[in-house]
């Protein structure tokens, strides 16, 4: 049977969040098609029956100037230079046909006993890019050093890309990138979990859910919070904006005093949280990738209000539909949020609208073709 090893930056499961969805997905599915081992740096949470075999590996945060002072990126010196040679030995007892990098700045860091079999490397951003967005929200050495990260990005990106047998990007802005680098690029978006469609409750809140530990999210909070809620809530008082996400909690006494808004901070289950809400928000205007959060309040029957920055990430199944709101500054978001509040009906017919269009977004076929290309390139490392 095909063998394939996915290496990725945390437990995928329990898969409570945009980047552990996407990877536990990808492993599921594979699975059935493979024999599939998944291994990561051994942080974070782990669900201890997961669907797919796992192998943590023991894991400390190496000094950060090794990592910095590299050519190669720092992020992932930070995950896979402290368990390069357990990564190793892996490699040599599981004998992959093909290994699976969850994000490029892993692959940068390959050992060389997992660079054997054929490379498959998603792109979860364009780091390049990515990079260059958080330039300016930094100051002093942080700068600095986000400025040499992107300089380093566009060296080693290019090549990660190149040496791959194949490459994986998230949307249509990506896979243009992509194909300057690589000879075979796959476009995989985002799937959903479609659940059954109910409608919003018309006098629910906004949502801003995210995962609060990613400082694009945090930045772009604090512009909503400070710049557009209060325009919300001049005209609408009863308003309410309920924040909840991965460490949220941490900007409990920061938004205290802030008229109708609420923290619920790290939530075990998002439902109840999308039960409550009359629509969700996507305010980033930095970072970079497709935000599963997009698709996956969409196939929960929540529209979302978005940034330009945001929509640009969205799967070709929901462009040009009048089934969310697209806004760029804060009063026209502002003016959006008041649209999707003053008319449920208007918002259930978007609802409703964008919850059929993602029955073509479930993960089994978003990621069938992805997992076919895997398959058939583990067939090839097989019989080599």
């Amino acid at each position: 049977m095909k063998r394939v090893l996915v290496v990725s930056v945390e437990p995928p499961w329990p898969a409570q969040h945009g980047g552990r969805i996407r990877t536990a997905r990808v492993a599921e599915a594979l699975s059935a098609h493979a024999e599939v081992l998944v291994t990561f740096p051994d942080h974070g949470t782990r669900q201890p029956d997961p669907p797919v075999a796992t192998r943590p590996l023991p894991w400390a945060p190496p000094p950060a100037v090794r990592t910095r002072a590299s050519g190669r990126p720092h992020l992932g010196g930070h995950y896979v230079a402290p368990v390069a040679e357990p990564l190793g030995a892996l490699c040599a007892e599981f004998r992959p046909d093909a290994v699976y990098w969850s994000h490029s700045y892993l692959a940068a860091w390959a050992p060389p006993a997992a660079r054997r079999a054929p490379q498959v490397v998603e792109f979860a951003n364009i780091e390049s890019r990515r990079l260059r967005t958080l330039v300016t929200s930094a100051h002093g050495w942080q700068r600095v050093a986000r400025r040499a990260e992107a300089a380093k990005a566009a060296f080693w990106e290019p090549r990660v890309a190149a040496r791959a047998a194949l490459c994986v990007a998230l949307s249509e802005p990506d896979l243009d990138v992509l194909r300057g680098w690589s000879r075979d690029v796959v476009l995989t978006p985002n799937g959903v979990d479609l659940l059954p469609y109910t409608p919003s409750p018309p006098d629910g809140y906004v949502l801003a859910l995210a995962s609060y530990d990613y400082e694009p999210n945090v930045l772009a909070l604090r512009a909503l919070v400070r710049e557009t809620w209060p325009l919300v809530h001049a005209e609408r008082p009863e308003a309410r904006l309920v924040i909840a996400g991965r460490r949220s909690e941490a900007l409990r006494a920061e938004f205290a005093g802030a008229p109708g808004v609420a923290v619920l901070g790290t939530l075990d289950d998002i439902a109840p949280a999308y039960a409550g809400a009359a629509l969700t928000v996507a305010p980033a205007t930095s970072g970079g990738g497709s935000q599963l959060k997009l698709t996956e309040s969409m196939s929960r029957g929540r529209s979302v209000v978005m940034t330009p920055f945001a929509a640009r990430g969205l799967p070709a199944a929901l462009h040009g539909a009048d089934t969310y709101w697209v806004a760029d500054g804060s009063r026209a978001f502002a003016e959006a949020i008041l649209d999707g509040l003053r008319d449920p009906a208007d918002r259930h017919r978007r609802e409703q609208a964008a919850w059929r269009r993602c029955a073509a977004l479930g993960w089994s076929e978003t990621v069938a073709g992805l997992v076919g290309r895997i398959s058939a390139l583990a067939g090839q490392g097989a019989a080599s």
